[in-house]
């Protein structure tokens, strides 16, 4: 998989969007994602490829940190500025692209599944956790998720796709503001703005919202 399409799909499970209210029949929403915090995820793909992503979230911005084909990369997400910056550790580069706040929301939900029916499965502890689980049904595209959320602070332990195409794993997760310096492009590196490829969603380069 491309690493750029692959980066965005990452970013936009960590941007678990707080659902709209359900009917009455349907479970409520169980995530309940502080405005700052910080987490680290363990993500396997259906290809057994297993990435390790640090996210940082202050009220809006987002940073994602992770190691691809060995190298190291970085997404910084400015909803205040409209820009979306990955930045090319090595190369001491970044891509500068716009933040479409509708076209990103597209991402996330197709990512993640937020906004949906939800379905109480049971109660099962995962990892020494107690957690309630839940199957999703994405409302865009019927996919189907299951999610772990610890049943006494109701944050995600765990996630997987019912085709087993993504598994994650929520750890280390800490509440609290966060240096603002994490959400600064460094001002060493070159910036250079990312074309936008014919068909692409939401400035993804390489037609990430495919």
């Amino acid at each position: 998989m491309n690493p750029s399409r692959l980066l965005f799909a990452l970013v936009a499970v960590t941007c678990l969007l707080r659902p709209t209210t359900l009917p009455a029949q349907e479970a409520a929403p169980p995530f309940a994602m502080d405005k700052q915090y910080s987490a680290d995820l363990l993500i396997t793909t259906g290809q057994g490829e297993t990435i390790t992503q640090k996210v940082y979230s202050d009220n809006g911005k987002i940073r994602t940190e992770m190691t691809m084909q060995n190298m190291q990369m970085v997404m910084i997400i400015r909803p205040d500025q409209q820009k979306i910056y990955q930045v090319m550790v090595g190369q001491k580069m970044v891509m500068e692209m716009p933040y479409d706040p509708n076209k990103f929301k597209k991402q996330m939900v197709a990512a993640s599944g937020p906004q949906g029916k939800f379905e109480v499965v049971g109660s099962e502890t995962f990892g020494g956790v107690a957690c309630t689980k839940y199957k999703v049904t994405s409302s865009k595209d019927k996919n189907v998720f299951f999610f772990w959320i610890d049943a006494s602070t109701k944050v995600p332990v765990k996630m997987t796709a019912e085709d087993k195409s993504v598994t994650i794993l929520w750890k280390n997760y800490k509440v609290g503001p966060q240096d603002d310096s994490l959400f600064e492009v460094p001002a060493d590196y070159q910036v250079m703005a990312m074309p936008v490829m014919p068909g692409a969603a939401g400035g993804a380069p390489g037609g990430a919202g495919e």
